[in-house]
């Protein structure tokens, strides 16, 4: 490396140690350019472990829990597993899987932080909904007791580290109300830092039974959130309190339009809505609302809340989308999504890392034609920087009035938008931090190829060298034509890569590409006007390499294929990354 004459600088005087402690205060890109200045700067970043560490997690989006590093976890040992870890993702190295069996016929299931979760009926009764929830560990052989609770339920959710379980129950006389309870993960039982652990929830239109998509339940720290909708009526209501004190901390209901949220950290609330007008849901936006903005949120007296007796919360950003073409609407069955919640684990060994804010935001929606729903609709899954939206709240802490940023301001860059052949069910996502699973079936093998798709801007950009691909067939004109034409379409996630069909039988183990900005994805129907996409993405493929299975999910460090071994019993095929 040949030193350049350099000004001097207010760093010449520092010590080198001085430098390393206020470097970690930067972000990583912030400290490459600093390291790029000079030979002394460029050494003190390749003698400090502490930095690469640094840049390291900031790079990945992540966090060392605190209080999670054991005996053993030095910044070296905490460096060199993340590389690791990183590395498995980038190259899609993965142990050879296990495979794992329910053991309980199941009415609800989720799938976090290690563990396949279904819920079911200890006992017959004539009352819909399971009672109780069966825990499998996905990558440990023993499952622990089943754990009851004392009523049935229509949704669950759970966070393991506060042992949790959040329920709630529809009330088949009284159809406005609802039933929360707040149990413990481990007895069963109220949760004892519940103040309220059994209370009712009114809201102004008859929910929908079970199976309806009516109920969407989140947990981040001390926060539930729930989202409650009538999808065929077009309504809904989404409140967030303080599941320990009872407060109110954040209310957004709507008498014409359709939504679903999404966690942007533990302060601040994403939604997704399309409001209607005389033809129906057309008015897509992202909205940003802080979860805080109660100080002292209202504690009911009681078991019971009215959630219209509570004025809805201002969002403090919103992020208007394209407009449509006259002739569509949009389907009622809106989607969005961010897995794991931010501040769950993500990956555990010397030390637990997690996503302290989501990376990705995934909206899922379809786009009816208004004469011919059956025939011309649009199915689309956009991926969205949550970084990107989350910077712009930057500054506007004091700001009174609600900032709207047009989508020719923030939509292309932060977006990334494909094309779907049919429309998504509901529960799945298949989404987690930036990564996305795909598998495109071959019906002439019994191996198919999986696909991860990572839309972590400092990821794609980083590892863009270690693209793989056979070199006769990348400085082909003929694949990069094809490759060209399928980002530009929108047909990545139901297209097989190019280099599939290319290389016939004689298939590469990896296959790896990065899709930059400057070639874009454009959607051409639905919309007054084509959609243009430029969010960078990486693909990285084994072809040939898995199973069927009917749906496949990431959890962590794992993949999960699931598929149905006898009516509501799933087998699950678990591949580790090798780290």
């Amino acid at each position: 490396m040949v030193e350049s004459e350099q000004p001097s600088s207010h760093f010449d005087s520092l010590s080198n140690e001085l430098i390393v402690q206020i470097l970690h205060f930067c972000q990583y890109d912030g400290i490459l350019r600093f390291a790029a200045t000079s030979k002394r700067h460029y050494n003190i970043l390749a003698d400090s472990v502490s930095l690469k560490l640094h840049i390291e997690l900031d790079a990945n989006g992540l966090d060392i829990i605190k209080g999670s590093r054991t005996r053993h976890g030095t910044y070296f040992c905490l460096l060199e597993e993340l590389v690791r870890y990183r590395d498995a993702w980038l190259n899609l190295d993965l142990e050879v899987p296990i495979e794992r069996n329910s053991n309980q016929v199941m009415s609800l299931w989720e799938l976090r932080e290690g563990n396949y979760v279904v819920a079911f009926s200890s006992i017959a009764s004539t009352e819909w909904g399971p009672d109780s929830i069966q825990v499998t560990p996905i990558d440990s052989l023993e499952s622990p007791q089943p754990i009851s609770f004392p009523s049935a339920f229509s949704e669950f959710t759970l966070d393991f580290e506060q042992g949790l379980a959040a329920l709630v129950k529809t009330d088949p006389v009284n159809t406005t109300c609802l039933e929360i309870r707040l149990c413990s993960t481990i007895t069963g039982l109220p949760h004892p830092l519940a103040r309220s652990p059994r209370f009712i929830l009114q809201v102004d239109f008859p929910i929908p039974g079970p199976g309806h998509q009516t109920f969407t339940l989140e947990v981040i720290d001390n926060i539930l959130v729930i989202r409650i909708a009538d999808i065929l009526r077009d309504i809904y209501e989404i409140i967030a309190w303080d599941w320990k004190t009872g407060a109110l901390l954040c209310r957004v209901g709507s008498s014409s339009g359709v939504a679903d949220f999404a966690l942007l950290d533990n302060r601040h609330l994403a939604l997704f809505s399309a409001e209607s007008d005389e033809k129906g849901p057309r008015s897509m936006t992202i909205s940003l609302y802080s979860m805080l903005g109660l100080e002292h949120g209202e504690i009911p007296s009681g078991p019971y809340f009215c959630a219209s007796k509570c004025a809805c919360a201002r969002p403090i950003l919103t992020f208007k989308f394209p407009k449509l073409d006259d002739s569509y609407i949009v389907s009622s069955r809106v989607i969005m999504r961010s897995d794991p919640i931010p501040g769950r684990i993500t990956y555990t060994k010397s030390a637990s890392l997690t996503h302290q804010t989501a990376l990705t935001f995934s909206v899922i929606l379809s786009l009816l034609h208004i004469s011919n729903p059956d025939e011309d609709s649009v199915h689309l899954r956009i991926f969205i920087s949550a970084k990107h939206l989350g910077s712009y709240l930057l500054g506007l802490v004091n700001e009174q009035d609600t900032v709207v940023i047009p989508w020719s301001v923030w939509g292309s860059q932060a977006s990334r938008w494909f094309l779907c052949d049919k429309q998504t069910s509901y529960w799945v996502y298949w989404t987690s931090g930036s990564r996305f699973i795909c598998v495109d079936e071959d019906p002439h093998s019994m191996l198919h190829s999986l696909s991860v798709f990572d839309f972590h801007s400092p990821t794609v950009r980083r590892h863009a060298l270690r693209d793989t691909c056979p070199s006769k067939i990348h400085q082909s004109s003929l694949y990069k034509e094809e490759m060209r034409e399928i980002v530009l379409k929108g047909m990545g996630l139901i297209t097989p890569h190019p280099v599939t069909s290319l290389l016939d039988a004689d298939l590469a183990p990896l296959v790896a590409s990065t899709i930059d900005s400057d070639l874009p994805t454009v959607i051409e129907t639905g919309f007054s006007s084509p959609v243009e996409s430029r969010l960078p993405y990486r693909v990285v493929t084994r072809p040939k390499f898995v199973p069927s299975c009917e749906d496949w999910s990431i959890d962590g460090d794992h993949i999960i294929g699931m598929t149905p071994v006898r009516p509501n019993v799933d087998r699950l095929s678990v591949y580790k990354l090798r780290t």
